[in-house]
């Protein structure tokens, strides 16, 4: 993550850096307890692991700690040094790789072949594809690719960062919520919902952190960003000095549930706080968060700062006067054991000099994060540890492409499909249209590794390529028409030519990094005026049409729902997005089956509530679980190619759960594929709670969903299991209640198939979970 005035370097990623990592980086000093070191008492793999960590920080001078709690090696503001003590000979550590759809780091060649790490789909598409075993993947793949660029030596790769040696810890999955359509980075996170993203958030570090051999850890991963974030610069506030006022049942039942689930059910070792504050209290000094994070759900891992966010604390927050206090309000009130900045290197001694805090406080930032170096297996023998082992040969495998691909495939939505424009005939005429139709950059989004070896987007076929490539029995052609932006016309013309001489027009429209980015949210949630535009122009014609947007976060398209041409939401599908596009237009994508992981609102939508409210149920409210207007198209929705009945598996209709108790009943439908092709369905289980006057309900609540893979005619039965649990609601007081009623679980495949259970929940209101003080 990267500090205000050097973070639009992101959206211009492709910056001229070494083709792969520097001749002069090396890899010796990575290993901890080499001779002469090796007699030290933390090298003694025979006492425990608290007492290694005991006396490693023995060893350690008072100048040679602050260092040692400082990530990102010269980027972000941060001096550096690496996390090295020479003289006992403790090894360097990178803190602070990004890894948030692919390792973010530099090509590496080995045996005169060049490596380059697997670069997936966005996380926005991960939402998209609402699977399950793709999010345990992505961090799987990752955690592989991670292992083995660091034992080749790879550095990161944005220039920001100084390009250090990478390390072993990724601050990564970023699971905060998709809270307004506006937030610059709704690319990087799953989805408007906190039960989704914290599946995403628990699968994907399971995925990153567990690894074939149980004795270590694969890789650390950083949960992001703790907490309420999802504001860049709006409403004259910036992410570094916005306080978000939230309600503790907001915060219970929106901004916890995803980091709590990674934490409790997916064993995450680490959490990034963030640049905001909370109720008047800055995130990385917030004693409240702590507390809950720490001792409310048992959390034993180390806390980063975002990278400038402990010196947001008194810079721009104005919380303490100074950076000594800022660094001990951090590390002692906020537990932040890692600073990505310069205020601990520059300030913590002075802070404990005057009493602002005191070394055990500076001791127990050290025994956080110096412990997980030893789980990572960095003080151990390496003869045995496979995690040592790993070869170049594993990155960006045949395997991972395969994957990469699959999930880019299962990730487009079919919104609207009209006298079933799709799918196209091959052999045909084809224009491809608009200010996407060669898009390579655009398709990858944001927070990239090296994505080509030549350091450009060559490698990436853009779709106008793709499509090319599937209808070599045709022709193929393209025309931009339009900037993306830019109120230019002087492409219309031919545009409007090419699709007239064409049998089938694909209209490439959307949006991409300079719209919506890190530190820049939007304004305008319309799809740019220029490209209804031409939309229109080019509709006009009357040739068979399908609009394909690129695009992060939600963006609106009423005149094109109004027409006659088919629509495909692509998100910001990754390296193989191309392809995926392509197979979906001519019918040969069998995983299409996609759904909306956030609301499409209509553009009106911004001027109905303030970017900086952070309330989900202020009028006209915020995400499907509060949103009481009509959507463009909901939460949850998605087409096929082919046909899905969804039925009762059970003659079971009515359920009965009591208001103290831990019953759970099974949800039975069956799915059939009733079409002539090939297709993917996503059930979607949602709690729908009786009206009741005692606590702000939500419409309806996400509680499980499973995506099946049908081949025509075929059947499978989808089990997911309702609980009381699943069934909580929130009082004012961020209590979580069971609430006596008639309730209702809905099983759907959020278009036009359903399944009813009546669920009676029997007993008083009864407090099953309280709110942390």
């Amino acid at each position: 993550k990267m500090h205000g005035s050097v973070s639009l370097l992101l959206a211009l990623v492709a910056v001229a850096v070494a083709k792969t990592v520097p001749a002069t980086n090396t890899t010796t000093n990575t290993r901890a307890c080499l001779p002469p070191f090796d007699k030290l008492d933390f090298c003694n793999t025979k006492l425990s692991l608290d007492a290694r960590v005991d006396n490693l920080i023995s060893l350690l001078h008072d100048t040679e700690k602050p260092p040692l709690l400082t990530a990102r090696e010269g980027g972000g503001g941060s001096p550096g040094p690496p996390g090295n003590v020479s003289r006992i000979g403790l090894p360097e550590f990178d803190w602070g790789l990004n890894a948030i759809h692919g390792v973010q780091s530099s090509c590496v060649e080995a045996g005169g072949t060049t490596y380059c790490p697997t670069s997936f789909m966005n996380p926005v598409n991960f939402g998209m594809s609402w699977n399950t075993s793709m999010f345990h993947t992505l961090g799987a793949v990752i955690a592989e690719e991670t292992r083995a660029l660091w034992l080749m030596g790879a550095t990161e790769y944005s220039t920001w960062s100084g390009r250090p040696h990478i390390g072993l810890d990724v601050w990564s999955p970023n699971i905060n919520i998709a809270r307004d359509p506006r937030w610059g980075r709704n690319q990087e996170v799953p989805s408007e919902d906190p039960f989704l993203n914290g599946v995403f958030g628990t699968q994907s570090t399971i995925g990153l952190q567990q690894g074939e051999d149980s004795r270590y850890v694969k890789t650390i991963v950083t949960l992001k960003h703790w907490d309420a974030y999802s504001l860049e610069d709006s409403d004259g506030f910036t992410r570094h000095n916005f306080n978000a006022i939230i309600s503790n049942a907001t915060l219970a039942h929106t901004y916890f549930p995803a980091f709590k689930a990674a934490v409790t059910e997916g064993g995450a070792l680490g959490v990034m706080c963030s640049y905001n504050a909370v109720n008047g209290v800055p995130t990385c000094a917030n004693s409240f968060l702590n507390n809950v994070l720490r001792n409310e759900w048992g959390f034993k891992g180390y806390v980063t700062s975002d990278t400038g966010a402990v010196a947001d604390i008194y810079t721009q927050h104005k919380y303490v006067p100074d950076a000594a206090q800022a660094a001990c309000a951090a590390i002692k009130a906020g537990r932040c054991d890692i600073n990505s900045g310069a205020v601990y290197h520059d300030a913590l001694l002075e802070g404990v000099a005057k009493g602002y805090c005191s070394m055990d406080d500076v001791h127990q930032a050290l025994a956080d994060t110096l412990g997980l170096r030893f789980r990572l297996g960095l003080f151990d023998p390496i003869e045995d540890q496979p995690y040592w082992h790993v070869p170049a040969s594993h990155i960006n495998t045949p395997e991972s492409q395969e994957l990469n691909k699959l999930g880019a495939r299962e990730s487009m939505v079919l919104l609207q499909n009209p006298n079933n424009v799709l799918p196209f005939a091959k052999g045909k005429k084809v224009a491809v249209i608009g200010p996407h139709a060669n898009a390579q950059a655009a398709l990858v989004g944001n927070y990239l590794g090296q994505i080509c070896p030549d350091d450009s987007f060559d490698c990436v076929a853009s779709p106008y390529a793709a499509i090319a490539a599937i209808n070599t029995a045709g022709s193929t052609n393209m025309a931009e028409g339009c900037p993306l932006t830019k109120e230019d016309k002087s492409g219309f013309a031919a545009a409007v030519q090419l699709a007239q001489t064409s049998d089938y027009v694909v209209l490439m429209l959307g949006i991409d990094e300079s719209i919506e980015a890190e530190s820049h949210d939007r304004t305008s949630i319309d799809l740019p005026e220029i490209q209804h535009e031409l939309f229109q122009a080019v509709a006009a014609v009357g040739k068979p049409t399908v609009v394909v947007t690129v695009n992060g976060g939600m963006v609106a398209l009423a005149p094109e729902k109004a027409s006659q041409a088919a629509i495909v939401c692509a998100g910001y599908p990754g390296h193989h997005g191309g392809q995926a596009i392509a197979t979906t237009l001519f019918g040969d994508n069998a995983n299409l089956g996609g759904k909306l992981p956030y609301t499409v609102y209509d553009k009106d939508y911004v001027n109905q509530i303030k970017m900086s409210d952070m309330e989900m149920d202020t009028p006209p409210g915020r995400t499907y679980r509060f949103f009481t207007g009509q959507p463009l198209w909901p939460f949850g929705y998605g087409l096929s190619l082919t046909t899905f009945e969804v039925t009762n598996g059970t003659e079971i209709r009515d359920l009965h759960f009591t208001t103290t108790g831990d019953e759970q009943h099974d949800l039975h439908v069956k799915v059939t594929n009733t079409g002539q092709r090939t297709g993917d369905e996503v059930i979607q289980a949602y709690f729908v709670p009786a009206p009741n006057g005692t606590t702000p309900t939500p419409l309806k609540q996400l509680f499980g969903f499973q995506r099946v893979h049908l081949l025509p005619g075929q059947s499978q039965d989808v089990h997911i299991v309702g609980s009381v649990k699943d069934m909580l609601l929130t009082a004012h007081s961020g209590d979580r209640l069971a609430v006596p009623g008639k309730h209702t679980f809905v099983l759907t495949n959020g278009v036009d198939q359903e399944v009813r259970f009546n669920a009676v929940l029997h007993g008083e209101p009864q407090v099953r979970e309280r709110f942390p003080h």
